[in-house]
This record gives C-alpha cells, sequence and structure tokens, in this order.
C-alpha cells in the first residue's frame, strides 16, 4: 500500500468529534453503542458507508462489548479522514492518467506510476501487480481496480 498525504487533526476536529460522541454518550459513560458510530461521525459531517465500518471492524470492536470508547472513536474519525483524502487523492491521479477520459487507466501509465514510486519494485513485482488488477487482460484497469492496486 503507497502512503498518501497526511490528514492534519485541528483542534476543531478535536472539538468536532467530541460533541458528536458526547451527543450519543447518554449517560457520560465514555462510550457509544457501535450501532452509534455511523450517525455520530455524520453528526460531524463524515459520511460512513457501512462496508468501511466492515473493513475497520478491528478497530471498533475490540472488546465485543457492542460499545465504542471515545479514544476509540476518535482514532476511527481520524482514520476515516485519512480515507476520505486518501480516496480524493486518487482520483486526482486518476483523473489525470485517464488522458482519454474513457473511466479506465492503460496499464503502461501504472507500469510507469508504480516505477516512479520508486518502491524498490522489480519489473515482475509491477507485472504481478498489474495482473492482479487488470484481471480480464485487456491492457486497461477502471477506478475500482487502480484503488485497489494504489492502496492494498
Amino acid at each position: 500500500t503507497h502512503k498518501m498525504s497526511d490528514v492534519k487533526w485541528t483542534d476543531n476536529n478535536q472539538k468536532a468529534a467530541e460533541n458528536a460522541f458526547s451527543s450519543f454518550d447518554k449517560k457520560s459513560e465514555g462510550q457509544i453503542r457501535v450501532n452509534d458510530i455511523s450517525p455520530c461521525m455524520s453528526a460531524m459531517g463524515q459520511k460512513v458507508k457501512a462496508d468501511w465500518l466492515e473493513q475497520n471492524e478491528e478497530d471498533i470492536e475490540t472488546e465485543g462489548t457492542g460499545y465504542i470508547n471515545r479514544e476509540d472513536f476518535i482514532c476511527l474519525v481520524k482514520k476515516k479522514m485519512q480515507a476520505d483524502e486518501d480516496e480524493r487523492e486518487l482520483k486526482e491521479i486518476f483523473r489525470v492518467l485517464d488522458k482519454e477520459k474513457k473511466g479506465e487507466v492503460n496499464v503502461n501509465e501504472l507500469r510507469w506510476i508504480l516505477k516512479s514510486l520508486g518502491d524498490d519494485l522489480t519489473e515482475e513485482d509491477i507485472d504481478d501487480m498489474i495482473l492482479d488488477v487488470d484481471t480480464d487482460g485487456s491492457g486497461w484497469v477502471d477506478y475500482e481496480e487502480f484503488s485497489k492496486l494504489m492502496l492494498g
């Protein structure tokens, strides 16, 4: 997986997360129900899909109690903000590489970008990575395949 830009966590982000959490922590127990994570994040302007929560389950349901504490919730919010930023950057990179505006990128462009990342990838590594995403062997990858390749 490739690291994109780090999201800055500001005092305003911290306050928004704390306030949203507190509004769902009715009994001031320092925890909210796992089912409240999505509406709580929505309350602070973070759109959260169920599949994202599933992918991050290990960060959510650590004790198996059905609750998440304030600290874990804030970590989750940071992770979501980072994921959103990565997605924005990736879409921009894809848009630039999609020279013909077909919603697909030629694997030769991918090969070039993977080499330029300088992750000490051999030609063989790059071939394998491209084979993994260009499953139909068309020589083109769409955004979903591209993001799978870049974010792992």
